[in-house]
């Protein structure tokens, strides 16, 4: 699933927990579901983060190296 589409989950699952007519059961299940979820986005957010510095790393070496005639 995509970060997005992740996000979106969460939002409903938010909406959901802010009823007033929700049981403390299946609020207990929704907001498990929305503990892994946020945990999921995480992770991925975390791994998007180190692509982003390998890149930049990359791109500080092209930028460092002397230029050759």
């Amino acid at each position: 699933m995509s970060f997005e589409l992740k996000v979106k989950e969460l939002e409903q699952i938010v909406k959901k927990l802010e009823s007033p007519d929700m049981g403390i059961d299946e609020g207990v299940k929704l907001f498990d579901a929305g503990v892994k979820i946020a945990k999921e986005c995480y992770e991925q957010l975390n791994a998007t983060k180190g692509q982003i510095n390998i890149i930049k790393q990359e791109l500080n070496e092209i930028v460092e190296k002397p230029f050759k005639d």
